[in-house]
């Protein structure tokens, strides 16, 4: 986290047996074959609302007005009926907390229209402070997520101990085009100080990873 009481979401499910899978990996679950898995892919969307509910509520009976960055599938939000329960969920669970949510949608597909991603932002827009976009690492031009009214795009290194001088032409090229199309620059996943710095010196406003406090 950099900067007072703004947290990133990095969702949970424990199996029956025990088995554990976070982040992205539960994110996509249900979503990497041709035919998807909406069950499994509501179950997930559902139950990462009512975890960051839980915690915005806890934070506020401590009396802290967290915000905080929650990732959204948008392939799978982009199925009518996995997208009725999302805006239902969001509905029920974090009505009271609209204004402390920021949605980072990722998993797009290789190509999509603006019609497709402007059909996201209205779908998030009732539910949340600010919507922002993680692209692909290779997409360089931003214009149309700018078009489609995305507030900021977001760069995730996976918490990988990247060397500095070796991502830094990546990051200084993605932050250059934020910027260049009025978008706010997120980088997540940063692993080391020397990457949370880099990020910080280059314009990142907002930093999280391992190496974070």
């Amino acid at each position: 986290m950099l900067g007072q009481s703004y947290y990133y979401c990095t969702p949970a499910y424990i199996a029956a047996d025990g088995a554990a899978t976070f982040g992205d990996a539960l994110l996509v679950a249900g979503a990497e074959e041709r035919v998807l898995d909406q069950k499994l892919l509501t179950r997930n969307i559902l139950g990462t609302i009512k975890m960051v509910a839980s915690h915005l509520h806890d934070c506020r009976l401590k009396g802290e007005e967290a915000k905080v960055i929650v990732p959204l599938n948008a392939e799978a939000v982009s199925v009518g009926s996995i997208a009725s329960s999302f805006t239902d969920a969001c509905r029920d669970f974090l009505g009271d907390y609209s204004g402390q949510i920021i949605f980072e949608m990722m998993n797009f597909p290789p190509k999509f229209s603006i019609d497709y991603c402007d059909h996201l932002g209205i779908l998030v827009y009732p539910f949340c402070k600010e919507y922002i976009a993680r692209p692909s690492p290779a997409w360089t031009d931003f214009k149309l997520f700018a078009n489609c009214n995305f507030q900021g795009v977001s760069f995730n290194l996976q918490n990988k101990a990247w060397p500095a001088d070796k991502i830094q032409p990546h990051l200084e090229k993605f932050c250059q085009s934020a910027n260049l199309n009025r978008l706010t620059p997120y980088l997540l996943g940063a692993a080391t100080s020397e990457i949370q710095n880099l990020a910080v010196g280059l314009g990142f406003k907002f930093v999280a990873g391992n190496a974070v406090g």
